[in-house]
């Protein structure tokens, strides 16, 4: 499989962001996404069909999930270096090291608009690095 091109790197990056599963068939890099929000009985079942058609043939596809909550909170931290005003960095970095770390983060977070946007564009970044380097590891690329 040769390397995956921007735009789906980006959209896989966007659908694991929401909590969604992806599989890509390694051949013709035909993504299947599995939107574990959906609660419409058609687009379930439609889901449900999609998976076992995969599930087939699952040795020819590469599954991407959620990031797991170390993850998460690796890319938060690496955001609080991002972040040029002190307090505002204490406060996050405060946030991480309680229980419940990512509602601290993300409570700091939606409390500052300005703050909430840079945290969208870096987060949406370190998701694109973050498939990026998963599909490089998955192929030895």
């Amino acid at each position: 499989m040769s390397k995956l091109q921007l735009p789906l790197i980006k959209q896989l990056a966007r659908e694991i962001a929401k909590g969604n599963t992806c599989y890509i068939e390694r051949y013709n890099k035909k993504i299947t996404v599995i939107d574990h929000s959906t609660e419409d009985a058609k687009e379930i079942a439609a889901q449900e069909e999609a998976l076992a058609l995969v599930e087939k043939k699952i040795e020819n596809h590469l599954k991407l999930e959620k990031l797991s909550t170390e993850d998460q909170i690796e890319i938060m931290s690496y955001f609080i270096d991002e972040v040029a005003d002190k307090s505002i960095r204490k406060q996050l970095s405060n946030g991480l090291k309680r229980k419940n770390p990512i509602r601290n983060f993300m409570q700091t977070i939606e409390s500052d608009m300005e703050l909430n946007q840079q945290w969208r564009i870096f987060k949406f970044e370190e998701y694109q690095r973050w498939v990026s380097n998963f599909i490089i590891d998955a192929y030895n690329y």
